[in-house]
């Protein structure tokens, strides 16, 4: 008893299958964490909620509705484990005048 196509196509089907989950299991997806934007106030606009997001150094945000009658919401998102970085300083930009010249590279 031979292989037909349709057993072909099984095997070949099922090592694709293995192949992609083992590609899974060694380089695995990055897990996103959510926390709801402390500063975002107003109706929910996706864009808006981004931008907030990003103000709070999130990596991105959006509108969500946890439960059928609440409204939206801002939530921001970060990949788990990864720390957001510092806010800016407070210390701001010596003025033009004040500030060392370029050395120029030849």
């Amino acid at each position: 008893m031979g292989f037909n196509r349709a057993h072909l196509f099984a095997a070949f089907a099922l090592v694709l299958l293995i192949l992609s989950h083992s590609a899974e299991a060694i380089h695995p997806r990055p897990r996103i964490c959510h926390s709801p934007s402390h500063i975002y106030q107003g109706t929910c606009s996706n864009r808006k909620c981004v931008e907030v997001c990003h103000s709070e150094h999130f990596t991105g945000g959006y509108c969500s509705r946890r439960g059928i009658a609440t409204k939206a919401h801002c939530e921001c998102t970060v990949k788990c484990g990864h720390q957001s970085p510092s806010p800016p300083s407070e210390v701001p930009e010596p003025p033009p005048s004040e500030r060392p010249a370029p050395t120029k590279v030849m």
